[in-house]
C-alpha cells in the first residue's frame, strides 16, 4: 500500500545528488507552513527537490501524497478539474470540480505537490487558498518560477549547487567537504563515460565549468553528456555558445526542461514585454549592478525610469534576477551567466547594443571620476567596497573603451580616475595593464593621455619598477606641458618623489616631495598629498631626524582627521610605528602598527599590510619574541614574491630586515627557527593579519552560523566516536527514528554530506 501511495510521485531514474541541507530545510518549512512555495531561475532544481521532499516525507501523510504536474495544462484551463483528475475523483461535471475537492479532502491528511505553477498564478492562488481553508490538515508543496502571492504562504527560492572557488592561481580553494555541483558532474559524467573521476588532472576544470554554468543542475547534467565525445576542457572551452552545446537533455521531460534553451524561453515568455526590455538591456552588465546602474543605463528609446524600477521588481519576482544584500552596501541584482546571454542574444546586437554598452561605460566612467574626486574624505571604504563590487563592469568598461573605435580616450579617463583603487585596493598591476592598453589604444597628446601616463608611472614605481616610471613620468610632463595640462603638471613632484625614493635616492625624492607639500591647491583636493606628507616622513626616519618625521606625521594625522581621511593615515601610523621601534619604545610601536593594520585591512591594501606586519617583526625581535619575528617575517616574505620589488627596495627597510632575520637566528635554535618559519611560510594573508592582531582564529566556516542544540552536540559526538544511527538510539534511549532526524537536522546545519565530515567538524571544535 505505502508503494501504491507513493507510485503517485515518480521515481527517480538517476541518483539524487547533494541538497541534504536544502531538502532538510524545505522539510522544517512544511512542518510549520501549510503552503510552502519553492521559486528559482530555470534549471535550478525545483521539481526534482520537491519530489524528493515528497517522496521522504510519506510515513508524515497516511492519506498519500500527489504529485500534479502543471507546465503542459494551457494557461485559464481547468485548474480545479486537472486536479480532481489527477487525485483520481472522476465522473465529476466540470463545474462542481472545486467543491468536490473541497469535500473530498477535507478531512485528508494529504500532500499535494503543484509542480510548475509559474504560468497558471492566477488560477493556482484563489484554488490553492480555497483547498488549504476548507482542509485543515491539507498541506501544499508548490515549484514556481514566483511566488503564488496569497495569504500564508511560505517562500523559499532554490539556490544553485555549492561550489568550490578557484585562487588567483587557477587552484582549488581547500575546502572542509564536498562540493553539490563537482558530485553532480561526476555522477552524470561517469553515467555516460564510465570510470570518470574528478582528480588532480581535472578538478579546475570542472570547478570552472560548473562556475560557467552558475551551479544549475539542468545546465551541468546536459554538459556531461558530452563527456562521450570530448574533455573537460573541451567542453568549457565551447561554453562560449552554451544555448547550442547544451541541447541533449532528457527526451521524457517536459519540452521546458529537455534543453537549457527552452527553459530560459519559458521564463522569458512568462515575462511582461516591459521585463523583458529590461532583461534584455540588463545584459550588458557584468556579473551585478544597483538599481541607480540599471536606470542609468537602460532608460530611454520608450523605456522610463518606472519601466525600469517595475522591470526589476518583476524579475526577482520571477526568479530571473538574483536579490543580493552585500554587507555594508546598497542592495544589488545579478543575472545568472546564463540568464544573461539570453538578454544578449534577445538584445540582438547592432546599434542599440552600441547604445547602451556606451551608456554603460558612461555611468561607470562618472562613478570612477567621483572617486577620484571625493577620495580626500571620509567615505573612501564605502567608496572601495562599491568598486570592488563593480569590478567586472569596471573592466567591462575599460574593454569597451579600449576595443571601440573613437573611445580610447575615455579608457585613458577611466583608468587613471580609478588610481586610489588600483593603489589602495592591491591591484597595481591590473592598473598596469589596463593604463598599456589605453595609452596603446589613443597615442595622440592630450590631457587625459598626460593623466594616465602620470598615474601609470605612479603605480609602476609603487612597484618598485622604476626604470619603467622614470619613461611614463617624462613623457607624461612631456605631453602634459604640449597640451597646458597644469593640473597634471602639479602632481609631478609627488610621483617623481615616490619614484625617486624607489630608486634608492633620497635625497632627489626629500627635495621633489618638500616641493610638492608646498603645492596649496594639490595639498587641499588630491589625496596623494597626504602620501606624500607620510613618505617624506619616512625618509627623515631614514635620515635619522626622528623630531622632524614626527612633526610630519602629526601634521598629516591633523588634515586626515578634518577631512575624514583613512587611507593615507594608515601609512602615517605606520610611520609612527617606525618612529617609536627606533626611539625604543616598543609598546607604543605595536600600538600604532595594529591601528595601520587595522585600517588596511578594510581597504585590503595588501603591500600595506604587509610592510606593516614586517615592521612589527622587528619590534618582537626588539621585544625578545625571536620566534614571532620568525613567523612574521617568514610569512610576509612568502606573500610578497609575486607582488614586486621586497620592501619596495628600500636599502634602510633591507638592512633593518638582515639584521633582525641575524637576531632571530642568534636567539632561536635551529629547530624552533625552522618551525617558526614553516608556520609563517604556510600562512595566508589573513591569518597572518589575525596572528599579528593577536586575534583567535575564527571557527571553520561551515561552523560561523551553527547553532546545535546541547542533544544535537550529544548526537554528534557519538557519530565523531562512530556509532550507528541505531547505536546512538540505544545510548541515548529515543526512536532510531529520532536518531535519524538528529543526524539529518545535523548536516544540514553544518552544510555537510556525510558522517565523516559531522566527525571532522566535532574534532574541530575540541
Amino acid at each position: 500500500m505505502t508503494t501504491r501511495r507513493v507510485g503517485r510521485i515518480p521515481d527517480d531514474l538517476t541518483s539524487f545528488v547533494g541538497r541534504r541541507g536544502a531538502i532538510t530545510q524545505v522539510k522544517r518549512l512544511l512542518s510549520t507552513s501549510r503552503l510552502v512555495t519553492l521559486t528559482g531561475v530555470p534549471g535550478v532544481g525545483k521539481s526534482r527537490l520537491a519530489t524528493r521532499v515528497a517522496r521522504d516525507l510519506r510515513r508524515a501523510f497516511p492519506d498519500g501524497i500527489r504529485l500534479v504536474e502543471l507546465s503542459e495544462i494551457p494557461a485559464h484551463g481547468n485548474l480545479a478539474q486537472v486536479l480532481v483528475s489527477s487525485l483520481g475523483l472522476r465522473g465529476t461535471p466540470p463545474a462542481a470540480a472545486e467543491e468536490l475537492l473541497a469535500e473530498r479532502l477535507g478531512d485528508k491528511r494529504m500532500l499535494i505537490v503543484l509542480d510548475g505553477c509559474e504560468h497558471l498564478l492566477d488560477e493556482c492562488g484563489p484554488l490553492v487558498s480555497g483547498l488549504l481553508a476548507a482542509a485543515p490538515e491539507l498541506r501544499v508543496l508548490v515549484t514556481s518560477r514566483a511566488p503564488l502571492a496569497i495569504a500564508g504562504e511560505q517562500v523559499w527560492s532554490v539556490p544553485p549547487l555549492s561550489m568550490p572557488q578557484l585562487d588567483q592561481q587557477g587552484r582549488v580553494v581547500r575546502r572542509a567537504v564536498g562540493h553539490e555541483a563537482l558530485e553532480l558532474f561526476a555522477d552524470r559524467a561517469s553515467a555516460v563515460l564510465p570510470g570518470f573521476t574528478i582528480g588532480p588532472d581535472n578538478e579546475a576544470d570542472v570547478v570552472r565549468l560548473c562556475q560557467q554554468l552558475d551551479g544549475l543542475p539542468l545546465a551541468i547534467e546536459l554538459a556531461a553528456v558530452w563527456m562521450r565525445s570530448l574533455s573537460v576542457s573541451e567542453v568549457l572551452a565551447r561554453l562560449t555558445d552554451r544555448y547550442r552545446l547544451l541541447t541533449w537533455g532528457d527526451r521524457s521531460a517536459s519540452p521546458h526542461h529537455q534543453s537549457l534553451r527552452a527553459a530560459v524561453e519559458w521564463s522569458y515568455d512568462l515575462c511582461s514585454p516591459v521585463e523583458q526590455s529590461v532583461w534584455a538591456r540588463l545584459s550588458v552588465f557584468a556579473h551585478g549592478f544597483e538599481l541607480e546602474a540599471a536606470e542609468a543605463v537602460c532608460v530611454g528609446d520608450g523605456v522610463t525610469v518606472e519601466d525600469v524600477f517595475v522591470g526589476v521588481a518583476g524579475l526577482v519576482e520571477k526568479s530571473v534576477l538574483v536579490k543580493e544584500d552585500p554587507q555594508h552596501a546598497r542592495t544589488r541584482y545579478r543575472l545568472l551567466r546564463t540568464i544573461q546571454e539570453y538578454g544578449r542574444e534577445r538584445l540582438g546586437g547592432g546599434t542599440k547594443e552600441l547604445v547602451l554598452r556606451r551608456r554603460h561605460r558612461d555611468h561607470f566612467l562618472l562613478l570612477a571620476e567621483r572617486v577620484d574626486a571625493e577620495w580626500l574624505g571620509p567615505d573612501q571604504v564605502e567608496w572601495l567596497v562599491r568598486l570592488r563590487l563593480d569590478r567586472e563592469n569596471l573592466r567591462g568598461a575599460l574593454r569597451f573603451c579600449c576595443n571601440e573605435p573613437g573611445e580610447a580616450d575615455d579608457a585613458l579617463r577611466m583608468a587613471a580616475a580609478l588610481r586610489f583603487f588600483w593603489l589602495a585596493g592591491g591591484t597595481p598591476r591590473e592598473a598596469v595593464s589596463w593604463l598599456g592598453e589605453a595609452l596603446q589604444s589613443s597615442p595622440e597628446p592630450s590631457p587625459q593621455r598626460a593623466r594616465a601616463l602620470l598615474v601609470d608611472a605612479l603605480i609602476s614605481g609603487w612597484q618598485g619598477d622604476s626604470g619603467t616610471a622614470l619613461d611614463l613620468l617624462a613623457e607624461g610632463q612631456d605631453v602634459a606641458r604640449q597640451v597646458r595640462a597644469d593640473a597634471v603638471l602639479g602632481l609631478v613632484p609627488h610621483i617623481a618623489g615616490l619614484i625617486d625614493m624607489s630608486r634608492d635616492q633620497p635625497e632627489a625624492a626629500m627635495e621633489r616631495f618638500t616641493e610638492a607639500l608646498e603645492q596649496e591647491e594639490v595639498m587641499l583636493h588630491d589625496g596623494l598629498a597626504m602620501i606624500s606628507m607620510a613618505s617624506l616622513a619616512s625618509l627623515h626616519v631614514f635620515h635619522g631626524d626622528l623630531p622632524r618625521a614626527l612633526d610630519l606625521c602629526r601634521r598629516c594625522q591633523e588634515i586626515c582627521a578634518e577631512h575624514g581621511e583613512k587611507w593615507a593615515r594608515s601609512w602615517c601610523e605606520l610611520v609612527l610605528g617606525l618612529i617609536r621601534w627606533q626611539q625604543g619604545d616598543l609598546d607604543a610601536a605595536v600600538s600604532h602598527l595594529h591601528e595601520c593594520l587595522r585600517i588596511k585591512q578594510l581597504f585590503g591594501d595588501v603591500l600595506g599590510v604587509l610592510l606593516a606586519v614586517e615592521i612589527e617583526s622587528w619590534v618582537a625581535a626588539g621585544q625578545g619574541r625571536a620566534a614571532r619575528a620568525a613567523q612574521l617575517s617568514a610569512a610576509v616574505s612568502r606573500l610578497w614574491q609575486p607582488i614586486g620589488s621586497y620592501l619596495f627596495g628600500l636599502r634602510p627597510y633591507l638592512t633593518w630586515h638582515a639584521e633582525t632575520e641575524a637576531r632571530i637566528r642568534n636567539a632561536l635554535p635551529t629547530a624552533d627557527l625552522r618551525a617558526a618559519r614553516r608556520r609563517g611560510s604556510e600562512s595566508t594573508l589573513d591569518e597572518l593579519v589575525r596572528f599579528a592582531l593577536g586575534e583567535r582564529h575564527p571557527a571553520p566556516a561551515m561552523d560561523a552560523s551553527v547553532r546545535l542544540t546541547p542533544r544535537e552536540r550529544e548526537v554528534a559526538a557519538l557519530v565523531a566516536q562512530g556509532l550507528s544511527n541505531r547505536q546512538i538510539a540505544e545510548q541515548l534511549v529515543i526512536s532510531k527514528r529520532t536518531s535519524d532526524s538528529h543526524i539529518e537536522h545535523i548536516m544540514a546545519k553544518l552544510g555537510v554530506t556525510s558522517r565523516a565530515q559531522i566527525a571532522v567538524w566535532v574534532a574541530e571544535q575540541a
